[in-house]
């Protein structure tokens, strides 16, 4: 893989979002549906018109087994194997009189595995001027899915478009590439591990105690590593909060928490709905939306205050997170936010509106920001 200069375009985060919302409609309008995103959110890339990658966020990276740091300045074309390197550049090539286009390509993986992939990619113009950029939509292609399975697996011709049927195709992906993520992360973890206190009971019994002690150190450091991993595998799975106090107090404890953990933040949470009334399929999105938001304000609004407020009407359920930080239309977006920031807003839009839901961000007057989301019930 041949890394480049990390492109720095001038686009905001309306941008992003705009773009998002065009490629949302453009996929409804030409009805495609039958593909499955990672079922941990959007899996988004960010590039540039000639494919060198502004920023991939963390679904997409964890798609091809990197981390999003590792990805970005890199091309596109590098991600894929020797053989199929020609047919990517040529399809982004072939990209460039389209605003709107999706395309098949296959990409390798971290351990070498080529992984056919569907693409589908909105050009845009950032508001401030400059080259063009692509957002992309990464998605795995059913029939990539049926050819890994017997004939069996496959879903019959009848039932071939019941939400159902991609449903259970979806979550058993899913758990296969649970499964590598354990053997490749958590699997190798504990082998080091393993393979540290070997170490030191072998200098131990030569009579090395420093170096066995300092030996140690290092392999708890790495215990505790390997336990945040985990933690957060099972936590992208389902917040434990969900399962154990329902969505409101689940909230409630997220924001407590945020607010804790800086002095000059003031956090207010409020909540007019029971957890049972709120539908089960929109739980953990809602959480997620509120977690992602929560963390963007901290890392780039420098507000001293946020709102959250979860309400019900007649016919939706409302979701709002107000600040009054620097605004987002404030500050363009850079390579060094735009995983955390930029992606990770267009990724939570596309989680509410897979969902049959509406979402926003708006300046508010006097600086600050809103996002909303809402869904009809």
């Amino acid at each position: 893989m041949h890394a480049t200069t990390s492109p720095e375009p001038p686009v905001k985060l309306r941008d992003l979002i705009d773009a998002m919302r065009k490629l949302g409609n453009a996929m409804r309008d030409t009805q495609q549906t039958a593909h499955i995103s990672d079922a941990r959110g959007a899996a988004l890339a960010l590039t540039t018109a000639e494919g060198a990658i502004v920023s991939m966020n963390r679904s997409a990276a964890a798609l091809l087994g990197y981390a999003s740091a590792d990805l970005a300045g890199k091309r596109l074309a590098d991600l894929a194997h020797e053989e199929d390197y020609a047919a990517v550049e040529q399809q982004l090539r072939d990209s460039a009189d389209h605003v709107f286009r999706t395309f098949d390509v296959t990409l390798t993986g971290r351990t070498g595995h080529r992984m056919p992939l569907h693409v589908y990619q909105q050009t845009f113009a950032p508001s401030q001027g400059g080259a063009l950029l692509r957002l992309m939509l990464l998605a795995e292609p059913l029939a990539s899915l049926g050819s890994e399975k017997s004939q069996s697996a496959q879903p019959p011709a009848d039932d071939a478009r019941k939400p159902a049927t991609w449903l259970m195709m979806g979550q058993q992906r899913e758990r296969e590439r649970l499964a590598a993520e354990l053997h490749d992360g958590m699997g190798q973890a504990l082998t080091l591990i393993k393979l540290m206190v070997e170490d030191a009971r072998m200098r131990l019994r030569r009579g090395q105690a420093d170096d066995a002690a300092q030996l140690l150190d290092a392999t708890v450091l790495q215990i505790r590593d390997t336990i945040g991993e985990m933690r957060q595998i099972c936590g992208e799975l389902r917040p434990l909060a969900l399962e154990r106090l329902g969505l409101p107090a689940a909230l409630s404890a997220l924001c407590r928490r945020v607010g804790q953990s800086i002095e000059t933040l003031r956090v207010m949470f409020s909540c007019g709905i029971e957890d049972g009334e709120i539908p089960d399929h929109l739980k953990a999105d809602i959480f997620r939306v509120v977690q992602e938001a929560l963390n963007n304000i901290v890392k780039h609004a420098a507000a001293s205050e946020i709102r959250v407020e979860l309400q019900r009407n007649a016919s939706h359920l409302l979701l709002t997170i107000r600040d009054n930080g620097t605004g987002y239309e404030a500050r363009p977006l850079r390579t060094d936010d735009a995983r955390s920031n930029g992606l990770g807003l267009t990724g939570m839009q596309h989680r509410v509106e897979t969902q049959g839901g509406t979402f926003a961000v708006s300046a508010i007057p006097d600086d600050g920001t809103e996002v909303s989301a809402y869904w009809p019930l």
